[in-house]
């Protein structure tokens, strides 16, 4: 009996959480700035693809045409998707990260952390409903993104599409961004332990930094925050590139990593002084 009652509390205090942050994220100019992000993401690669199917028009865009080439995509559904995945490996990052930022910085900034912490609902709960808040947020938005990228594919009627393969691009856009989002709940921690939102912003910044430093070293198998865009790598077949695969361990050190900064910002949230 006892054990009902608890577990009616745990999901009544759970929903209620939830609900806090659904409506916080609904009523911010946030939401839409993260979507504009995305049509943003969607524009680039369709331009791109413009300028790789029509390479006689490349001279008019300068650098730019250049830089399309330099992504050795080809003009096709496959190549479409490759380049997408190719930018959500920094893009997702900054944005997913600046999203986990934003729903823990923003308490303090805004100082209604103190209104949050007054409701009925331990402190637990809440970071469980901010994480989950931004999980189902940056997944929306690749959604959104899959989405804009078939539009933009069917606009410029790109050759070689097949469901099977839409699937697949959408398989390595959820894999790829539920690695990231693994990865940036430690910027949930930087955003909680400064009170604020730059520090984290930074974090991010300095976690795309040395990811380039380790790429550029051969350890890139080792450090975090490389291994989503190993994990794309290893989707070559997606336009018919060799797959290198991702070692096992790289995925572990991603999970640890995941775990222990959210036991990290639980602890802090529970033991923290907040007056």
């Amino acid at each position: 009996m006892n054990n009902s009652i608890h577990k009616i509390g745990f999901a009544g205090e759970m929903r209620s959480a939830l609900n806090v942050e659904f409506v916080k994220v609904s009523r911010s100019k946030t939401l839409w700035l993260t979507v504009f992000v995305m049509l943003l993401l969607a524009l680039i690669s369709g331009l791109f693809m413009f300028i790789l199917k029509y390479p006689d028009l490349s001279q008019r865009f300068g650098l730019v045409g250049a830089k399309a080439q330099l992504f050795g995509s080809t003009a096709d559904w496959p190549g479409l998707f490759d380049l997408v995945l190719l930018l959500m490996t920094i893009g997702g990052l900054v944005i997913f990260g600046f999203i986990f930022v934003w729903i823990f910085g923003r308490e303090f900034v805004d100082r209604t952390v103190y209104d949050l912490l007054a409701l009925p609902t331990s402190r637990v709960n809440i970071v469980i409903a901010k994480i989950i808040t931004a999980v189902y947020w940056s997944l929306a938005l690749i959604l959104i993104l899959f989405v804009l990228v078939l539009g933009v594919g069917e606009v410029l009627r790109l050759p070689l599409w097949s469901a099977a393969l839409a699937l697949h691009g959408l398989e390595g856009m959820l894999v790829s961004g539920l690695l990231t989002l693994v990865l940036c709940i430690p910027f949930a921690l930087a955003a909680s332990f400064t009170r604020s939102y730059l520090p984290a912003v930074g974090c991010i910044f300095l976690a795309l930094l040395f990811a380039q430093i380790f790429d550029a070293l051969g350890h890139a198998q080792y450090f975090p925050w490389d291994i989503p865009e190993l994990y794309i790598g290893s989707l070559g077949a997606i336009a018919g590139q060799t797959a290198q695969p991702v070692w096992i361990v790289s995925y572990l050190i991603a999970m640890l990593v995941g775990v222990l900064s959210l036991a990290a910002v639980v602890a802090w949230w529970r033991g923290a002084d907040q007056t």
